[in-house]
């Protein structure tokens, strides 16, 4: 196997991990009652199909906060200057409501609850890119 196939497989396995670990916090918080999955909520059985969706999520969410986040936070630097970074929790928070407009996930459940699962997805988030640092 060549050198480039070898890597090719590790980002792929990296990549894999990190959906699969956020996916996860996605899972926690809907079967918590903080968003709404189809067929998730407190008390209710695992479903691979539920998993699926997490993950489908995941991958949505890492591409807005790749292509999205980045323009949003250069136009709100002067805000997030003046508000001592507090309004980056802002700014996470509108990236997981874009994320979840195209998935028939429901984050109605309050502004308080939707922002917790925000940050909870988020430490999940980092916690999995912390796991999966490439060694250099």
């Amino acid at each position: 196997m060549s050198r480039a196939h070898e890597t090719g497989v590790v980002e792929v396995v990296r990549f894999l991990i990190r959906t699969a670990i956020t996916a996860l916090g996605v899972l926690l918080v809907a079967y918590l009652g903080f968003i709404g999955i189809q067929g998730v909520g407190p008390g209710q059985p695992f479903s691979w199909a539920v998993f699926g969706v997490a993950c489908v999520f995941a991958i949505v969410l890492g591409l807005v906060n790749a292509i999205v986040k980045p323009i949003v936070k250069v136009l709100t630097l002067p805000i997030t200057i003046l508000s001592l970074g507090l309004f980056s929790l802002v700014v996470n928070l509108a990236m997981f409501y874009l994320a979840a407009a195209f998935l028939p996930i429901s984050i109605d459940r309050g502004f308080l609850l939707t922002a917790l699962a925000a940050i909870i997805v988020a430490v999940f988030s980092g916690v999995a890119d912390g796991l999966t640092k490439r060694e250099k």
